[in-house]
Parts: structure tokens; C-alpha cells; sequence
């Protein structure tokens, strides 16, 4: 699965650098030396070579003597344990932390922008040592070490309080970070809105021959300017990301050539840049963003996503203002559309590299993104776009571990190799190969997490997504059968029930702030103002690939109503783990351009987008439909209902002239291709 590995570039522990600062915040509290206690310890401090003075916010990492065992000398070790130091410099490592707690250790700081040491004075060649590097380090065992001492030298020049000036006047900062050797580099920048110390990891790009620029977004910490979310990233009358760019394409220390990379946030900003177009951008890393902040982000099915957008810009403080303009806009109308990636299919994109994941809050604008560049837009570079998408969240990405559910090894994906090989290949132009060997589309296909011959769980290769499949519908069906075939029924309908003082609340899913991922919905699909809609037991692996919808014939007793839908995986125990979900509003059409009026009583078919994935429902499990009235936090409550303050009936048709339905494609050479 990867191509250009090299294992002098293990440069990041993820790739979302976004999170950094409330891991790092956590790490530090962890890290508080433990003396005292009872538990056994190694301990020490990190200070600065030339200064002395206390190193803060360093990665120390400790790996016992046996884990070497059996490993290449140029093999690259990763820490069994780790903590960062807090404002002292001081760490300390307790026996907690090791499997065993016993034994010898190898103790090494990690951090990108220094010349890393091993316990014993051993210098590191790179930010992770080798084993050969680690075999003459000299080893510590827990609770009789004396304490460690890291004198740590830069490995990297930086260039802080840089003030990169917009076409308005206002000046943006920004930190340079350049490699020892001097000279001209391929720059890769970094715009964020989290203070470009966050994206501390990333300085390590810098270690590998480019000039690595963090920028502050306009109005955020120490950049000018009003501080309104991606507004003045793209290219409309402001256009920072483009000014950005050019500026940095013309000092002496880089080439010409700027590439950039960054997560959520940060790849949203890479999105709003390249609508711009500027000419020196020539490749761009983009992880779990949305293409269209308004279809992915902020109003999916044309209803707002409460908990998201209020709880982002709450905790990252911005200007009210913002929430105010989103609400004052909740149709999809020209302030939108300059938020709209894909209005922009004129232009001319550079290659791209996108990482997503199917339960991420962000999986659409993914896929948007990559289906832009690759089938829509004449003056890009469709050849040059490739696709990974896992079956992560947002908070998870690159991880085995998704919502607090244990997927198998192998969902668990290394890509910095690839991400560097991705930048050298489109920005030193080097000839490693890259677009002739890397997959176009690398994705992962979820199984049964029970049984060792469950079908999926596998990563799949393909040169576009999704794959040609075979279009299935199955009918909602009364006494709650899903079935394959029209129901023989006429104006059979059964009642759905809003209340909202008591709202269907969300259980996972495609979340950002809340608990996201496959969650069990038992207790949801029993609530009484939930209907499920259940198969028998498939008799054969169906494997579903590509995207999901559902055709909902409903009527209300009131001037509107929303219809949630939810699809899971049911196993033979009876667990109900989710797979999609998705919101429509009867008031509401596609495009959500134009309210229409909802006439009580009138029976309206109504589309319901779940999304895309790659997930194989295995022999002996069922798939079930469950419809409410509501998704709550993730989706605002109606407002039209909310405010009438007393239960609403909704009626679900079921067969006849006005079946309701799921339509979702099975692609059976998944089967083959895993």
C-alpha cells in the first residue's frame, strides 16, 4: 500500500496537526514528574545546548531492550511509552506505562526541531533514532536510574514573527522554519486558525530539504484583521491564501514552488486557496476537509448541524459574528457559494493528495473535493489526484481504534512515507516514481468485526471511486420488514412522532464534537417515536460501495417536519452498529436554494442523502432502516416544530403509488479486489 517509504521520514505521530495543542495540554498534565508516589519511575530533564535553560513541550520516548529484538539495524523504533515535558524541562516515565515495568529501557527525545538524543549521550540522526542508533545508547532500568539529562541542539532554523502582508494592508503572522544547509527550498505552508504553534509536528517537513512556513488566518492570534471563518481564504475580494502564496514563492529562501498540507480546519483553508488558483501552488496534502462548507460543514440536507458549528466556533473563540452569518444564510445562496469549492471547476487545480475517513465529519467534502479535481475540472490535474479514505473519524484518523470500537490491525495506516513522496515527486520534481506506482484510490472496505473469515476489513486499490456496482432497492415494508421487493399493499402508512421536548438524540456517526463513529443504536431504535425497518438475514456477503440514499413518502399535521434516516448493520447478538445516517427537511428541497410550502396532510417524497462508503454487511446479519423525526444535537431541532412546543404526528407511506425505499450500491468485485 505504500509507495516511496523511507524510514527517515516517520515524521508525524498523525496527520492531524489541528488537535495538537489539546494533546499536547493533556500530555503535559500526564507528564508531571511523579515523585513521591508509588509507582516506579525514570526520570530526568531536557535543556537547551547552547542556553541551558529548560526545554518545555519535549517528546521523551522509552522502548525496553527486548522490543529491539528481531529488528533491522536501519530500522526505525517507534516509543512503547511517551510524555512531553512541561515548563521545567523535566519528564518522567512511571512503570504504568510499560507492559511488564520491568527490564531495561531506551529513553530518546523526539522532537522535529532538534538534533535528537538517546539516554547516554547517543545523537540521533533523524527525529526517531534507528535500532543501530539505540543498541549504543546505554540503558536505563525503571526505579534505579539516576535522572537523565538531554542537551538538545537546533536541527533547523527559525525564523518567528514574520509579517506577510495581504493585498488590504493588514499583515498576517507567520514562523519560518528552514533547513541548516541554507539555500532555496520548495516552501510547503500551513494556514491555521488554531495559532501556528499547533502545527509543531509538522516542522518536520523542514528535516527533509523544505522551507516550512505556519501561518496565523486572518484575525486570528497574532495575524490583523476581522476574524470570520475561511471568508477572506479564497477568492473573493480579500484572497489571503493567494497573496500568501506569492509572497512566499518570491522570497530568496524558496524556489518558486509552494505546496501546502494540513487537516479539517487547515485542509478547508488549502480548499478555499486553490479556488484562487495562485500560480506558484503546485501540490497540496488535504486531510479530512470540507469542499463545500455548507453541504459538508454547516448545513447537510439543508438542516444546520447544531452541535458542530456552535461548538467549534464557541471553543475556538470566534468572533460571534460568525455564528450570526451562518444562521442569517440557511439557504445555499451566493455567501455560500464563495465557500463552494466546486463553483470553482474552472480553474486550474494542482495535483492533490486527499486522506478521509467514512465516519468522519467531513467524509463528503473528501470525496466532493476529489471527485472535482479528478471528473470536473478540464484545467486540472485529474491524473495527478489520488484518494485514501479509511474508516476513521475525524478524532481518529490513521487509527485502528474508530468511536471506541477495536477494528482489526490493518485499518491502521502509516501515510507520512507517502505524503513525502507525494512533495518530493510534485515539488522537488524528483523522479521516485510516485505517479506511475501510488493507487489513484486507496480505500478501506469494513467487515463484521466477529468471525476471522468475515469478508472485508481489507483495503481495497482502484483507479477511481466509487467503482461501477449494481444499483439494489429495498422497500420499508409494514410490521417493520425491509424487503427487496414493492410492498402489496395501497395507502398503507404508519405513524412517526416528534416531540420536542424530548428529541431522538444522536448516536455516533459523522461527528465533530460529539461521540462520533459505528455506535450500537439498539437503545435508540427502541424508543417509541423511532421506526425500524429490518431485513431477514442475508443468505450472502452484501458488499455496499458508494453512495447511499433513501426515498422517504411522508405527510405532516404541520407547515413542516424533518425525516432522519439511519442504516446499520445488524448482527446475529441482535447489535444494531451504524453505518450512515443522514437529514432531510420537507420545507427544504434540493438544492436548498428556494423554501417550498409544506401543506399539512399532503404526502411529499422525499430524497434522503446518507453518504458514501465501503462496507460489506457479512452472511447471517440483517440491515435495518430506523426513521425519526429528529438527530439531536447533530441536527438543529426543526425551528417550525420546535416552536409550536407539542408533539407533531408524521405519517411514513409504505408501498403502493408511495413506497418508501433505500437504494444503495452493492459492488461485488469488492469481494475480489480486498
Amino acid at each position: 500500500m505504500m509507495v516511496g517509504s523511507n524510514n527517515r521520514l516517520k515524521l508525524l505521530p498523525v496527520l492531524c496537526g489541528w488537535l495538537a495543542l489539546l494533546a499536547v495540554a493533556v500530555l503535559m498534565v500526564a507528564c508531571l514528574p511523579a515523585r513521591g508516589g508509588s509507582a516506579l519511575e525514570i526520570h530526568g530533564v531536557v535543556v537547551s545546548a547552547e542556553t541551558g535553560e529548560p526545554l518545555a513541550r519535549i517528546p521523551v520516548g522509552a522502548v525496553s531492550k527486548g522490543a529491539l529484538r528481531g529488528l533491522p539495524e536501519d530500522a526505525t523504533v517507534r516509543p512503547q511509552a511517551k510524555t512531553v515535558t512541561n515548563n521545567l524541562g523535566e519528564f518522567s516515565l512511571v512503570s504504568s506505562q510499560f507492559a511488564g515495568g520491568a527490564g531495561e529501557f531506551y529513553v530518546f527525545t523526539t522532537d522535529p526541531l532538534y538534533r535528537n538524543m538517546a539516554s547516554g549521550g547517543v545523537k540521533l540522526d533523524g527525529q526517531l533514532p534507528l535500532r543501530k542508533e539505540l543498541t549504543s545508547a546505554r540503558p536505563v532500568s525503571i526505579g534505579n536510574a539516576a535522572a537523565l539529562e538531554f542537551r538538545l541542539a537546533l536541527a533547523l532554523e527559525v525564523k518567528d514573527g514574520l509579517r506577510i502582508p495581504m493585498r488590504d494592508g493588514a499583515e498576517l503572522a507567520a514562523t519560518l522554519v528552514l533547513p541548516e544547509e541554507g539555500g532555496a527550498f520548495p516552501a510547503i505552508l500551513m494556514r491555521t486558525p488554531y495559532g501556528r504553534d499547533s502545527t509543531r509536528d509538522y516542522i518536520a517537513l523542514a528535516r527533509e530539504g523544505y522551507a516550512f512556513v505556519a501561518q496565523d488566518m486572518r484575525g486570528r492570534f497574532d495575524s490583523e484583521g476581522d476574524s470570520l471563518a475561511f471568508v477572506n481564504d479564497g477568492w473573493g475580494e480579500l484572497r489571503d491564501g493567494y497573496d500568501t502564496v506569492e509572497w512566499i514563492a518570491a522570497q530568496e529562501w524558496c524556489d518558486g514552488r509552494v505546496g501546502t498540507i494540513g487537516a479539517s480546519a487547515l485542509g478547508i483553508a488549502q480548499n478555499m486557496l486553490a479556488g484562487a488558483a495562485p500560480p506558484s501552488l503546485k501540490a497540496q496534502v488535504i486531510i479530512v476537509a470540507a469542499a463545500s462548507i455548507y453541504h459538508d460543514a454547516a448545513y447537510v440536507g439543508g438542516v444546520l448541524r447544531e452541535s458542530q458549528v456552535e461548538d467549534w466556533l464557541s471553543s475556538n473563540e470566534w468572533d460571534p459574528e460568525n455564528l450570526r452569518l451562518m444562521r442569517e444564510h440557511p439557504f445555499y445562496d451566493d455567501y455560500w457559494r464563495m465557500l463552494d469549492l466546486t463553483t470553482r471547476a474552472k480553474v486550474a487545480f494542482p495535483p492533490a493528495l486527499y486522506f478521509g475517513g467514512w465516519y468522519d465529519t467531513f467524509a463528503e467534502g473528501t470525496l466532493r473535493g476529489y471527485d472535482l479535481r479528478r471528473h470536473r475540472a478540464p484545467n486540472g490535474s485529474p491524473g495527478d489526484t489520488y484518494l485514501v479514505m479509511g474508516p476513521w473519524t475525524h478524532g481518529t484518523m490513521f487509527d485502528a481504534a474508530t468511536g471506541g470500537i477495536e477494528l482489526p490491525p490493518q485499518a491502521a495506516g502509516d501515510f507520512i512515507p507517502d505524503v513525502i513522496a507525494f512533495f518530493d515527486y510534485y515539488l522537488k520534481g524528483e523522479d521516485n516514481g510516485f505517479a506511475k506506482r501510488y493507487p489513484r484510490v486507496q480505500y478501506y472496505a469494513t467487515g463484521s468485526l466477529v468471525g476471522r473469515n468475515a469478508p472485508g476489513n481489507s483495503w481495497v486499490t482502484a483507479d477511481d471511486f466509487p467503482p461501477e456496482a449494481e444499483e439494489a432497492t429495498m422497500f420499508l415494508a409494514p410490521e417493520g420488514r425491509l424487503e427487496s421487493t414493492l410492498p402489496e399493499v395501497s395507502k398503507h402508512s404508519v405513524k412517526l412522532t416528534f416531540d420536542p421536548s424530548s428529541p431522538v438524540p444522536t448516536k455516533g456517526g459523522r461527528n465533530l464534537t460529539i461521540p462520533a463513529g459505528p455506535a450500537d443504536q439498539r437503545d435508540v431504535e427502541q424508543r417509541t417515536d423511532v421506526i425500524s425497518f429490518t431485513s431477514d438475514k442475508l443468505s450472502r456477503p452484501m458488499p455496499i460501495v458508494g453512495l447511499v440514499t433513501a426515498q422517504i413518502a411522508m405527510a405532516v399535521d404541520a407547515p413542516d417536519a424533518d425525516i432522519s434516516v439511519r442504516l446499520s448493520d445488524v448482527y446475529p447478538d441482535g447489535t444494531s452498529f451504524l453505518i450512515l445516517d443522514g437529514i432531510a427537511r420537507m420545507s427544504l428541497p434540493y438544492p436548498y436554494t428556494t423554501p417550498r410550502k409544506v401543506t399539512p396532510g399532503e404526502f411529499y417524497r422525499i430524497p434522503v442523502e446518507l453518504g458514501h462508503t465501503a462496507y460489506v454487511v457479512d452472511a447471517g446479519h440483517k440491515l435495518r432502516v430506523a426513521l425519526a423525526a429528529s438527530n439531536h444535537p447533530r441536527f438543529e431541532l426543526n425551528p417550525t416544530l420546535a416552536a409550536m412546543d407539542n408533539p407533531v404526528d408524521l405519517r411514513i407511506s409504505l408501498g403502493g403509488d408511495m413506497p418508501s425505499s433505500l437504494h444503495f450500491p452493492v459492488y461485488a468485485g469488492l469481494l475480489h479486489d480486498g
